[in-house]
């Protein structure tokens, strides 16, 4: 009896260090892509200024995985021209689930990047903190 248990719970703890590489796996298939056209004159693709006066990055992502995902979150950070952080955004896709090779829309709105600071953003960066398996 004793012997089966100990392999029943080895099975659990590879099963649940496989679990954790896999969910790390699927933030690595999914493609974020700003928006291709310029919907604010004088500002990046997919920048735009919104009627509060915050900075917007609008984009897309695309589920590279063989499953379906839920929702996915994308983190956004903007800098100024010497590396200084600006602000910070988040953003998870409306849909509860993407199947595999589908789009969502994502639109990160910079709460503390406005006014003046809008002028000051010279780089920016996207990445995906989630994308779970659904």
């Amino acid at each position: 009896m004793k012997p089966t248990l100990v392999s029943l719970i080895v099975g659990l703890v590879m099963l649940g260090g496989f679990s954790g590489a896999l969910a790390a796996d699927l933030k690595d298939k999914v493609k974020v892509e700003i928006a291709s056209v310029g919907l604010h004159p004088g500002m990046d693709p997919g920048m735009y200024v919104c009627a509060l006066n915050h900075l917007h990055i609008k984009g897309t992502v695309e589920n590279l995985a063989g499953v379906p995902l839920g929702q996915i979150k994308v983190a956004g950070k903007a800098f100024d021209a010497d590396g200084k952080l600006l602000g910070t955004a988040t953003f998870s896709t409306k849909q509860t689930t993407l199947g595999p090779g589908e789009k969502a829309e994502i639109n990160l709105e910079f709460l503390t990047v406005m006014g003046p600071k809008i002028q000051q953003v010279r780089k920016h960066e996207l990445a995906i903190v989630e994308a779970p398996a659904k």
